[in-house]
């Protein structure tokens, strides 16, 4: 028996016995440079943004309807490698009926958080939904904008993998380009918790 095979059967059954091992075997890797190092793709920002949101990690509170989700990942220089601290995220997204809300609803939805001295960042959400645009269905999404000083600003957008809607049926086009792997994530889920999902962001620096 090879000696990877029979290291994974050791951790397989490590994670039996100890929580959240399994879901961080399961968690897709960050990307590895060399792998298709390149900066993450911008996306539209759409009708909805609005300024101000409050710093907060718990992005959907714990009355809001829906299925709760963490998001976490490293936001990154683009050589793949250098995690960059204090970054800004801006996050907002439809609940799960697919409406967005505003500020009189306390941002609900909405918030911004730093990236720690490690470059990390994670909030609690739930998963959006879907809504009508155009004569067709975009799919579930989260917007994000990313800035970090001496690195160029980026808005972007996650999506879910198995989504219906990607790629070609998404009403928003090659302005959203929706079927871009690196930008779809697997929430996994362990036992009664949440669905977890890595979203690593990849900044490109500011031209001089």
């Amino acid at each position: 028996m090879e000696r990877s095979a029979m290291d994974r059967r050791r951790l397989l059954r490590l994670g039996a016995l100890l929580p959240g091992v399994a879901a961080l075997m399961a968690a897709p890797a960050a990307v590895s440079p060399g792998e298709g190092c390149e900066p993450t793709r911008s996306d539209n920002d759409g009708p909805f943004y609005l300024p101000g949101a409050p710093r907060r990690s718990k992005i959907a509170g714990p009355e809001e309807p829906g299925e709760r989700l963490q998001i976490r990942g490293t936001v990154m220089a683009g050589d793949c490698r250098t995690p960059l601290a204090g970054a800004l995220l801006d996050v907002w997204q439809a609940d799960a009926s697919g409406r967005y809300h505003g500020r009189g609803e306390d941002f609900r939805l909405r918030g911004q958080l730093m990236t720690n001295a490690r470059g990390e960042y994670e909030f609690e959400t739930i998963r959006p939904g879907q809504y009508d645009m155009g004569g067709g269905r975009r799919p579930a999404h989260i917007h994000f904008t990313v800035s970090s000083p001496e690195y160029q600003p980026l808005t972007t957008q996650l999506y879910f993998a198995g989504d219906p809607n990607l790629g070609k049926d998404d009403p928003c086009g090659r302005g959203c380009d929706s079927d871009d792997p690196r930008r779809i994530i697997r929430p996994e889920r362990e036992g009664s918790g949440p669905g977890t999902g890595r979203f690593d962001i990849i900044l490109r620096r500011s031209r001089a």
